[in-house]
């Protein structure tokens, strides 16, 4: 079988495309960059400097409660835990400056850790105005403290939950959910005909999600989806193409047949 030479149209127009492609690529590597990864402290810990890179809204999330052998057995619910977050005003003397208010959590808190996979219970959010280094302190309880003196609590500050970040998962997973229904339109296409076809809407939703994944995956600087799914793009506008092409033959045959009937 041998295979046919793309005409020059079709080749320019796939060039452009991958050019818009890598052209994308490269604006969202230039301006959206790399999440930052979650920083983590054990908590209560008096005096404790934590580093805030960027400004946002962070979610406070309880990941464990480990006592001084930590067991299956005595890993406990997380108790109430009164936070303390100040900044630091100056890292050699240590001066503190404004307090940071420690708020309850929000439906947009539990949704942000849904989105990001993130780990235990919704504990809370903080607003960081500035980056900088902050004096996180905490304390239990009277009746709790002495009890379980040598109780500690795994907090997770996970990343700033902005807007924006929000609307990048969402996009993320928007594009996993159109690129797999179109395993399920080819499904049904091919019950209904009898026989395995690919509908045309099967490229639609591959070039779609495809370019949905292909932003998000550029987004978080992830090259192993940037790298399946950027030359796709080329693959499902082409088959687009050729069924184009091939409708526009169907309908100049068409014509051409009616032709002799209506002079008729």
């Amino acid at each position: 079988m041998s295979l046919r030479r793309p005409s020059l149209k079709s080749t320019v127009l796939m060039l452009l495309i991958a050019s818009g492609v890598i052209l994308g690529i490269a604006m969202i590597f230039r301006g959206a960059g790399a999440p930052i990864e979650p920083a983590r402290a054990v908590v209560p810990t008096f005096g404790n400097l934590m580093q805030f890179p960027l400004p946002g809204r962070y979610i406070i999330l309880t990941e464990q409660v480990i006592l001084p052998r930590p067991t299956e057995v005595n890993r406990l619910p997380a108790p109430p835990l009164d936070l303390e977050l100040t900044e630091c005003a100056s890292l050699e003397p240590r001066i503190r400056g404004k307090p940071v208010t420690v708020s309850e959590a929000g439906w947009l808190d539990w949704a942000y850790k849904i989105l990001s996979r993130s780990r235990g219970r919704t504990f809370g959010h903080v607003h960081i105005e500035r980056p900088g280094y902050y004096f996180l302190d905490g304390s239990y309880p009277r009746e709790i403290a002495e009890d379980q003196k040598h109780v500690h609590l795994m907090l997770a500050f996970a990343r700033p939950a902005s807007p924006g970040r929000m609307l990048w998962l969402l996009l993320g997973f928007g594009g996993q959910i159109v690129f797999s229904a179109r395993f399920l339109i080819q499904w049904l296409a091919s019950e209904k005909a009898g026989r395995s076809v690919v509908p045309r809407a099967f490229w639609h939703l591959s070039l779609a999600g495809g370019l949905m994944i292909l932003a998000y995956a550029a987004y978080t600087r992830d090259p192993v989806f940037i790298a399946g799914y950027a030359p796709n793009a080329l693959i499902y506008v082409r088959n687009l193409v050729l069924l184009g092409r091939e409708d526009a033959g169907k309908a100049a045959a068409g014509a051409a047949s009616a032709g002799p009937e209506d002079q008729a």
